[in-house]
């Protein structure tokens, strides 16, 4: 089934289109300049849709970690629900770089419909 099936074509002509460069979870570093530096989230990051995280230095090295929760599994007819997140773990080194774990690896399971961690 396309989505032309499910709206029909002239519906979806006078329907309201929307752009983007991309639909990844990213880290925006706030230069100081009035710019900022936009950066991919590794690929685990990327599996289902994130929901909110919880910004702490998980590994007492003195940098912020973020572990990230999700999943979306009410979504329109035609959009099949992201279920794939289990929570991960980013772990920051001192250039701004994530190492994620996820599962067993880090002790922590949110794999349904997650919408806040606390």
């Amino acid at each position: 089934m396309e989505i032309e099936d499910v709206y029909g074509e002239e519906k979806l002509n006078h329907s309201l289109h929307y752009r983007t460069d991309t639909f990844a979870s990213v880290y925006m570093e706030n230069m100081g300049d009035g710019t900022f530096k936009v950066k991919d989230l590794p690929n685990i990051a990327q599996l289902s849709k994130l929901n909110d995280m919880l910004i702490r230095d998980f590994n007492d090295d003195g940098a912020l970690d973020v572990l990230a929760i999700g999943n979306l599994y009410v979504s329109e007819i035609e959009t099949p629900r992201n279920d794939a997140g289990t929570g991960v773990l980013l772990l920051v080194d001192g250039k701004r770089y994530f190492t994620a774990k996820r599962g067993s690896k880090i002790g922590f399971y949110a794999a349904k419909d997650v919408k806040k961690i606390m």
